[in-house]
């Protein structure tokens, strides 16, 4: 009867005090600060100017920018949804040859940091028609954008199809053939994921920063960029981020349920049984696809940029590592401490939403992932550059917060979709036999995820390591990050020095996902 008498949230919190802890605390330190940005700009106006003649900076050509931006996201998009159809398809309903193999290589342009793919397409465009010009163009932030996405779509893709119930499948194969079989079931099943995988790459590609700026192409977030840190002008900086930031969130919350539910991510099925088409006749072809695709966005950019770093010997190579060489403990202790956070707060997040079912904290983190990097950067800034809290703004600790923002839901997702596949008859079992609550997640629930919380964090210490976006407008003065150095010093260095300097971030980052993945693959076996 006193149970009843205690309101529900003040409940929840007792008996959970950790997701409490953690729930305010990324309320308070990630989330409020957005809020005190935007909210300063919408109600009280920016600097000295009222909300009146603040609004006034947004004008025609704002929004023709918009525009633009908003067409070669959703260009991008498209391409990328199209293409990772294709690739999810052959990968996940075929039973073409090394599917296991190109399930894991086609997915490194996703961890590789835009600006890198970048430089070398660059290289590409000048070793083999001598002429990088028709890369500067929209074209060529179309043409790298893809390349990094089309790992995503494949992703969501191919886990929708493999989640498709053969029975399905097969019961319209006795009536009729595999074409009508894919147009009639197997696509309409898939649409939502379709769908996901639109919005997401299109938010992505509108928010993408380091390409479009590498290309000297102006878009939206290199505005911002540019009136925040060039012009000092803060006032239109915000209020156009205001305008991107209610586009992404109108893309989100209109599809929120979608999102939020996806199966993409994932570190193992279920166990259900998926219908895999035969192509006897298509197994060369099939093969010949996927190595294509591996060798355009994988080894043709390695191979490129190690020509052009070696072109003229070793000294510019030598040169770069002595350049990159201080960066490298900051660079990997903070995607370290970076990652290990964020796969805390994803525990938490999904152990909220899947156990207890409180779906709040993943929209929460949905809506700070979906936030642009330079905007959620600028929002940072206006709210911890301030003396009572320099201890936070003047150290690390912005930083940190700045991953924490940007890769928790990955985290969570990669979690959520893991502790969906585990019975509840496990942690029934063990309650009735009266072991507690925190001895049940230590026992039972955390060994059985362990390949996903490995995942996500061997992917969130490498997002980490290359964000851009968010760092270049965070960073304090006098620290050495290696996705920074790299960009501000290829801005006016020889090329050579440019593809070595880029060649050591792409082998690093290789290196580190080749090294990790063994580990993974002893967590799987070791839990399944």
């Amino acid at each position: 009867m006193g149970r009843k008498l205690i309101p529900e949230f003040i409940l929840r919190s007792i008996e959970d005090p950790l997701c409490t802890i953690v729930y305010v605390s990324f309320v308070s330190f990630i989330v409020f600060p957005i809020a005190y940005t935007i909210g300063t700009a919408l109600f009280t106006g920016v600097g000295n100017n009222s909300l009146a003649d603040n609004l006034q900076l947004i004008n025609k050509s704002t929004f023709l920018l918009l525009a633009k931006s908003c067409s070669i996201a959703f260009f991008i998009a498209l391409l990328s949804t199209l293409l990772g159809g294709a690739l999810g398809f052959l990968l996940y309903k075929t039973n073409t040859f090394f599917s296991g193999f190109f399930k894991i290589a086609l997915l490194i342009p996703l961890f590789i940091s835009p600006y890198i793919l970048a430089v070398a397409w660059k290289d590409l465009f000048y070793l083999c028609f001598g002429n990088t010009d028709p890369l500067f163009s929209h074209l060529g932030v179309i043409l790298v954008l893809t390349t990094i996405f089309t790992p995503l779509s494949m992703l969501i893709i191919g886990s929708a199809l493999s989640n498709i119930n053969a029975q399905l499948e097969e019961a319209g194969l006795l009536m009729t053939g595999y074409r009508s079989v894919i147009f009639k079931i197997t696509l309409p099943l898939i649409k939502p994921a379709l769908l996901t995988s639109l919005v997401l790459v299109f938010i992505f590609s509108i928010s993408e920063f380091s390409v479009p700026v590498f290309f000297g192409i102006k878009v939206f977030t290199t505005e911002i960029f540019t009136q925040f840190s060039a012009f000092y002008n803060h006032s239109l900086a915000i209020l156009q981020s205001v305008l991107l930031i209610f586009l992404c969130l109108f893309l989100l919350l209109s599809e929120r349920k979608l999102i939020t539910d996806a199966p993409f991510l994932s570190v193992s099925g279920k166990g259900m049984r998926t219908k895999l088409f035969s192509i006897k006749c298509w197994q060369g072809l099939s093969g010949l696809m996927l190595f294509g695709w591996f060798f355009i966005s994988v080894l043709l950019p390695f191979l490129v940029l190690f020509i052009q770093s070696f072109q003229g010997g070793t000294v510019k190579f030598i040169q770069a590592f002595e350049l990159l060489k201080p960066t490298f403990s900051n660079s990997i202790g903070l995607a370290l401490s970076g990652a290990l956070i964020t796969v805390f707060i994803g525990f938490i997040a999904a152990y909220s939403a899947e156990i207890k079912n409180r779906k709040s904290i993943i929209w929460l983190l949905l809506f700070v992932f979906a936030i642009p990097s330079t905007i959620f950067g600028i929002c940072l800034i206006k709210f911890y550059n301030q003396p009572l809290l320099d201890f936070i703004y003047s150290e690390y600790a912005i930083i940190l917060i700045g991953y924490t923002g940007k890769f928790s839901f990955i985290s969570a997702k990669l979690i959520g979709n893991a502790i969906k596949q585990i019975p509840n008859s496990l942690d029934e079992a063990a309650q009735l036999t009266g072991i507690g609550h925190y001895r049940r997640i230590q026992t039972i629930l955390i060994p059985l995820i362990m390949p996903a919380l490995f995942a996500a964090f061997v992917i969130n210490f490498i997002f980490c390591l290359g964000e851009l976006g968010t760092t270049i407008m965070l960073y304090p003065p006098g620290t050495e990050i290696m996705p920074i150095k790299v960009f501000t010093i290829m801005a006016n260095a020889p090329q050579s020095l440019t593809s070595s300097m880029t060649l050591i971030v792409f082998s690093v980052t290789l290196l580190i996902i080749t090294a990790l993945y063994p580990i993974f693959k002893h967590y799987s076996y070791v839990n399944h």
